[in-house]
């Protein structure tokens, strides 16, 4: 037995660093999520979460691979936080019914006029006033909350090979050609969010409208981003 442990113990101690010398990048990919669903959903909670990743990243990682830590665990914390997420079932089975019915009549909106559809054609194909629609948007807003971390991550596996590589390089460049296709403002909104990490009043500010505008602004963005990415996937 305590031949075992003197065995034992190094690896331990390997681990032990590696989650010390990494507890604020997990830390911060937890804030990051946090920040982008209900106020319901407890930021502790998805920061376990992400100290779970991190504890099973220094335990299965094997430098022999050749992969950066930091890129391995990564992953293994995005993964576990989205997966909490799902445990807290975020938005109801018919809030998620919902956004999906908006996503596919924007999409076959889009398809048949040959542009994006407004707020106003959505509303009239779906047989509900304008603002009744716009009040869902905002509703809907977090059923996705972290669409695009999804998107990518949904070919990563614990060995991203050669297949998988391509995989990830191939759904990454669909959904930036997507977004390309998005208009001006919708683009910049997602940038804004995503990229800069501005908060619905920062953005607010910037657009000259008020933080629920730019909540509805956000989510209309996001089903004509899904909308889009799943015309692409099913052509």
């Amino acid at each position: 037995m305590r031949a075992y442990e003197r065995v034992a113990d190094p690896a331990r101690a390997e681990r032990d660093a590696l989650m010390v010398a990494h507890l604020d990048m997990a830390r911060r990919i937890a804030l990051r999520v946090a920040r982008r669903v209900p106020d319901n959903v407890r930021q502790d909670d998805l920061i376990a979460a992400a100290m779970v990743g991190l504890a099973e990243a220094a335990e299965r990682f094997d430098a022999a691979r050749g992969q950066p830590f930091v890129a391995f665990a990564e992953k293994r914390i995005r993964g576990a936080v989205l997966d909490e997420l799902r445990r807290g079932d975020v938005m109801s089975r018919r809030a998620r019914a919902r956004a999906r019915q908006v996503s596919d009549t924007i999409r076959a909106l889009g398809a048949r006029l040959g542009r994006h559809p407004e707020d106003e054609e959505v509303a009239a194909a779906l047989g509900v006033p304008v603002d009744q629609y716009l009040a869902e948007l905002e509703t809907l807003t977090h059923v996705a909350c972290v669409p695009i971390d999804e998107l990518t991550a949904e070919v990563a596996g614990d060995d991203e090979g050669p297949e998988t590589s391509a995989a990830r390089r191939l759904l990454t460049a669909r959904l930036v050609a997507q977004l390309q296709t998005l208009p001006e403002r919708d683009a910049t909104l997602l940038s804004l969010y995503y990229v800069e990490e501005l908060s619905y009043a920062e953005i607010g500010k910037l657009f000259g409208v008020t933080e629920s505008r730019v909540c509805q602004l956000h989510s209309r963005a996001l089903a004509r981003l899904r909308a889009g990415f799943q015309e692409g996937r099913d052509g």
